[in-house]
């Protein structure tokens, strides 16, 4: 388990040790950087976005490609989240199973004792199952 201590806060935000910065910053600088040289290429080569065919995406292409990618991105998060409830479920059944089987097994094993002490055993019995 990670201890944060409450000092600093910035320090606590920027701390490489169980933070999702250096993940974010694995698929922001080379993004930013993209960016920044199509930028810099507009204002050195005027023509750059003509000559290049960047201009040519239609509106509806690149919504089409943005709404695939998070459609497919959407999907597959849900098809996991879904395979965890069913798995969790199926866990839960199986605890389920196995406190019934340990208390089953309490309840026969008590059945010698209903001779002797029968008000004992089915207080027992009765603390068992609830």
């Amino acid at each position: 388990m990670i201890e944060y201590s409450e000092d600093w806060l910035i320090t606590t935000l920027f701390r490489l040790q169980g933070s999702v910065a250096p993940r974010a910053c694995y698929f922001a600088i080379p993004t930013g950087l993209v960016a920044l040289f199509l930028a810099y290429s507009d204002r050195l080569i005027p023509d750059f976005r003509e000559k290049s065919g960047i201009m040519e995406a239609q509106q509806s292409q690149l919504w089409q490609a943005a709404t695939g990618v998070l459609f497919s991105l959407l999907i597959f998060r849900i098809n996991r989240a879904m395979a965890r409830f069913w798995e969790g479920t199926g866990l839960l059944h199986q605890m389920r199973g196995e406190w019934f089987d340990s208390v089953s097994c309490c309840v026969t094993f008590t059945r010698a004792g209903v001779k002797d002490r029968e008000k004992d055993t089915m207080a027992f019995r009765h603390t068992i199952v609830r």
